[in-house]
């Protein structure tokens, strides 16, 4: 059937269906058989498929639906009521049916009217749409910048120009913390990493098409539209954490200052936290917010959160009165060992603290400390261990045992003391075992080395003034003994020290540029020299080395050394072996051993000096003259050839490698040469010239 039989059809079923005495589904009389419209077509007949079942296709009656004929109702008495005779009843069936056929034509023609007119509206909406599709509505705005009226495609471009680079710059933030005024930092765009979505934005701005809502809009206006972000939530979260690190104002738990002597109560103090959800939402819809907009402040306001200290006022009042005042009331016995030790408060008090336990405070002792408090008062409560060592006084190296120590066990000791000083009377004893002290190198660890043959020896001869021998000596006893285990580096510097009176330093004279000037550091020079070389002529790697300005005769040339800040001496044992290093001073003079297994030998070679640059004389008449001998600038390389041994105990692999060469060049600075030219200048008390450092 075409497009107008189905057209005709449906009018037909509408007129049908509104046909006066007619229910919907009938096509019949009232209490007729149900049927449904049939189109017009040719009168045809269908043979019934069962007994009893008529069907007949009249042109313009319904067609039946298959079944059983409908039982027939008897026909009412004559003479009862709504009996009428046929002959009276047949005019008035014909007078309503044309008026039925006149309602029916009527129908039709305001259908056909309705879906023409529906028809003319789609083409019109569809029209309207499509000229639309791509044009943004009037007075659009987004994030600030105007693109009503403007085609899509130039809103894109318009919105990644102008909107884009924004996304580029730090966000500023900032945070209100109640008491503690506002606090400001930045969030990082790198790490947020939001990307704007410019064709996203201008879809959004128009619309979906053909919707009523889309159509409204362009009548009335579009308005501010919010841009579309890309970027992962995880990323912005982690920007806002890093910048709440800057505005977070933590809150401060309660405690008790033993500062002064006496215990005092410190309140605790409320904090202020970014909230980090609402932050991380806030911070996307704001950031590119035209100013004076929503979200258009700088610095943008973030929101907070109060945070509170696990222990109140009251429970940091409450320890003070019972536990901290009580700690300091009287003096403490320590018993170790079978010795017993009473130590005042005073000697006490360094130890003791406070710590937060939940919503309360605890008193707490540092054992270590109060350990060593013990050991201050009576030494002999604790020993310290001896680290196994090689005697070489005999020529040979002898391995020294290593001695374990002992000491009160600090945890025990924090318990036994929490306890008691809170008590009273002979309550305030604090009774402790001791603990075995490990030392640092055992004495298997040091025979394994198999350290049995020198391998490097320096010599060094020490000046005439007392003082800086008393400092260089100093500086050999820190250094004396010192084990290069292998693989571990040997800080020079570190193990030297910082010189000070406590060590065993004592000020003295140098000469530095031409004058004297008194210094606890003298000979420091002379010492890592003498060790540099000594370790470079032992086959030791050598992983850091400042070399000095010039050159001093008293050191071995191109392989002296200096330490100090920003002057590192580092030294490596580098083989499977290990080695020792002797630093003594005997006989006036400085000797410096590296003591190892015989698996290498080691042979220097130091070139001439070459790029020779003779120093500048000067004649200083100033009565602080310190008188200078000058001293050539030039350039000089040591070769260091180490071979190993043959049948010394190696690997097979460590006896078949070859010779290794090291070369290490250094330049020196003239030094100037400094005479003194007024009476009595360039000397020094009781006779000892200063020496040059």
């Amino acid at each position: 059937m075409g497009e107008a039989g189905g057209a005709a059809q449906l009018l037909e079923m509408l007129e049908r269906a509104s046909a006066p005495g007619r229910r919907p589904g009938s096509a019949g009389g009232p209490g007729g058989p149900a049927r449904v419209p049939a189109p017009r077509a040719p009168q045809h007949r269908l043979e019934p498929k069962a007994a009893g079942a008529v069907v007949v296709l009249p042109e313009t009656s319904g067609a039946p639906v298959l079944g059983p004929a409908p039982a027939t109702a008897p026909p009412p008495a004559a003479g009862l009521p709504g009996h009428q005779p046929e002959h009276q009843q047949e005019p008035q069936q014909d007078h309503r049916r044309e008026g039925q056929d006149g309602a029916a034509r009527g129908q039709r023609a305001r259908v056909l009217a309705l879906v023409a007119g529906a028809g003319l509206v789609a083409a019109a909406w569809s029209g309207v749409s499509a000229h639309l599709a791509d044009r943004v509505p009037e007075g659009t705005t987004v994030a600030g910048v105007a693109i009503g009226g403007m085609h899509r495609d130039d809103a894109v471009r318009l919105l990644s120009r102008t909107l884009a680079p924004r996304l580029a710059e730090p966000l500023q933030v900032r945070l209100d913390a109640p008491g503690q005024g506002q606090r400001t930092t930045t969030v990082d765009p790198s790490v947020a990493d939001l990307r704007l979505d410019a064709a996203a934005t201008a879809a959004r701005a128009i619309g979906p098409v053909g919707l009523p809502t889309t159509l409204w809009r362009q009548v009335a206006g579009g308005g501010a539209v919010a841009p579309v972000l890309e970027g992962r939530e995880a990323d912005l979260a982690a920007a806002v954490d890093r910048a709440a690190v800057a505005l977070d104002v933590p809150a401060v738990e309660g405690s008790i200052s033993f500062a002064s002597g006496q215990p005092v109560a410190v309140a605790p103090v409320t904090g202020t936290a970014l909230d980090r959800e609402a932050a991380v939402a806030q911070v996307r819809r704001a950031w590119l917010a035209a100013p004076g907009a929503p979200g258009g402040q700088r610095p943008l306001p973030l929101p907070a959160r109060t945070t509170e200290p696990q222990a109140t006022a009251a429970a940091v009042q409450e320890a003070l009165q019972a536990q901290a005042l009580p700690a300091v009331s009287a003096p403490l016995t320590v018993v170790v060992g079978g010795r017993t030790v009473v130590l005042p408060p005073a000697q006490v008090l360094p130890s003791l603290s406070v710590v937060v336990d939940g919503p309360s405070l605890r008193l707490h002792v540092d054992g270590a400390a109060l350990a060593e408090a013990v050991a201050a008062a009576d030494p002999a409560t604790s020993a310290p261990a001896q680290d196994a060592r090689l005697d070489t006084s005999t020529g040979a190296p002898v391995v020294v045992p290593a001695v374990a120590g002992s000491e009160p066990d600090p945890r025990a000791l924090s318990t036994a003391a929490a306890a008691a000083l809170v008590a009273s009377g002979e309550g305030r004893t604090a009774q402790v075992a001791t603990r075995q002290v490990e030392p640092a190198l055992s004495t298997e660890a040091l025979a394994g080395m198999g350290i049995s043959a020198l391998l490097g020896q320096v010599v060094s001869p020490l000046t005439a003034d007392p003082a800086r021998t008393q400092d260089v000596t100093a500086a050999a006893r820190a250094l004396d003994g010192a084990v290069l285990a292998p693989g571990e580096p040997l800080d020079v510097g570190a193990r030297m020290g910082e010189p000070s009176e406590q060590a065993g330093w004592v000020p003295a004279r140098v000469v530095v540029d031409g004058r004297a000037t008194t210094t606890l550091a003298a000979g420091t020079t002379q010492v890592a020299s003498a060790v540099h070389a000594a370790a470079f002529a032992a086959g030791l790697q050598v992983d850091a080395r400042t070399a000095p300005e010039s050159w001093n005769p008293r050191d071995p040339v191109g392989l002296d050394a200096v330490v100090g800040p920003g002057a590192p001496l580092v030294l490596t044992e580098a083989t499977s072996t290990g080695a020792l290093l002797r630093v003594e001073v005997v006989d006036g003079v400085l000797r410096v051993q590296v003591w190892g297994p015989p698996t290498r030998q080691v042979t220097l070679t130091t070139s001439a000096a070459s790029d020779v640059r003779p120093p500048v004389q000067l004649s200083d008449p100033s009565p602080q003259c310190a008188a200078q001998p000058g001293q050539d600038g030039f350039t000089t390389t040591v070769v260091r050839t180490t071979t190993p041994v043959p049948g010394s105990g190696r690997t097979p692999d460590q006896e078949e490698a070859q010779a290794v060469t090291d070369e290490l060049t250094t330049t020196y600075a003239p030094r100037t040469a400094v005479t003194c030219t007024a009476p009595g200048a360039g000397g020094a008390p009781g006779g000892a010239a200063p020496a040059l450092d």
